[in-house]
């Protein structure tokens, strides 16, 4: 006979390992976006776009991807 404890504590291992290995996964793509969204932004500025939208053009594209069904809505009150 299977001793349910026993059980509970397997799967209940298995739930922890599954969810450390999903922490981590999670971490190295954090760690990925925000470094392509640093080479966006030096890249911008070594040809010469201007620090503010070099800034915006990194911002976009960290939150286009971490974040893909977010739309980021510009405020237009800058432009008023």
């Amino acid at each position: 006979m299977i001793d349910p404890d026993g059980f509970e504590e397997l799967v209940a291992g298995i739930e922890t390992e599954m969810n450390q290995a999903v922490i981590e996964k999670r971490g190295t793509v954090a760690i990925t976006l925000a470094r392509i969204a640093g080479v966006v932004y030096t890249e911008a500025i070594a040809a010469g776009v201007p620090h503010a939208l070099a800034q915006e053009m990194a911002t976009d594209y960290w939150v286009k991807e971490m974040r893909p069904e977010v739309t980021i809505v510009g405020d237009d009150s800058e432009d008023e």
